[in-house]
């Protein structure tokens, strides 16, 4: 079976940034395979059918074809919106199109004898700003304001730690297991889908891998991503991580009204 095909990005700068300015919302896009051989991560960003999707996928370094994983779930999530927006309640489209990938990512590695694997974590946006998030693994979609900073819930060993109170979330992001996921697409017959319903208001939409949260403080991505337009937030965005000593592929999507 053969990885499947590149979903065409609509427009890039020089510096390898995807940009595009519409109507009511601003955004861009940017992967760095920073201190790795290859890039895992995939991404989508685009308008669908009156809503704008976005999503990163982290294919699961370690693992066999983790690439091939993560641009499956970025074709799949894609060909799903195209098919069932506007008909489809957003959570409930998100809802079967991150089992209809784990299906096909489990198929595919019982077919071939792999264990490939992704993260996915993807928002649908109304021209309302009302946002649809579905997660799976611990790439994560943030609502940033100027007072905070929300963020969907990793599925992670850590994590579990931090909500029991056995460690704050700063000796999270140096915990020796904090890569450990709990749930990953493709890996089982069988995925828990954390779906969440934000409302983007005056705030800026990120979506990342965990090349950048795991390694760039709240603060820092809070400043970047409210005192810089969405291209040149990417940017700074994956210079931090690179600051920072990430060792991952980093890979952000950023919007704005």
């Amino acid at each position: 079976m053969l990885p499947p095909k590149d979903y065409p990005l609509e427009q890039r700068d020089d510096s390898g940034v995807q940009v595009r300015r519409e109507a009511r919302l601003r955004y861009a896009a940017l992967t760095d395979t920073g201190k790795r051989e290859q890039n895992e991560d995939a991404y989508f960003a685009g308008r669908m059918d009156g809503h704008h999707l976005f999503a990163v996928a982290d294919g699961l370094g370690g693992h066999a074809c983790g690439e091939v994983a993560s641009r499956m779930a970025i074709e799949i999530l894609a060909e799903a919106a195209d098919e069932e927006l506007p008909e489809s309640e957003p959570g409930e489209l998100l809802g079967r199109a991150f089992k209809r990938i784990n299906t096909a990512i489990f198929t595919y590695n019982r077919d071939n004898g792999l264990n490939a694997g992704t993260t996915l974590s993807a928002a649908i946006v109304a021209e309302s700003g009302r946002c649809w998030i579905g997660t799976v693994g611990d790439s994560r979609t943030h609502i940033v304001t100027p007072t905070s900073i929300w963020h969907t819930r990793d599925q992670t060993y850590v994590q579990g730690l931090v909500e029991s109170g056995a460690i704050s979330p700063a000796e999270a992001m140096v915990h020796p297991r904090k890569n450990v996921l709990t749930q990953a697409l493709g890996l089982s017959a069988r995925v828990q889908v954390d779906l969440d319903v934000v409302e983007l208001a005056c705030g800026v939409l990120l979506i990342s891998s965990d090349g950048l949260h795991d390694y760039v403080p709240e603060s820092v991505i809070r400043e970047i991503v409210l005192g810089n337009e969405p291209d040149m937030a990417c940017r700074r965005l994956i210079d931090a991580a690179s600051d920072a000593a990430s060792t991952d592929n980093t890979t952000v999507i950023v919007a704005r009204a």
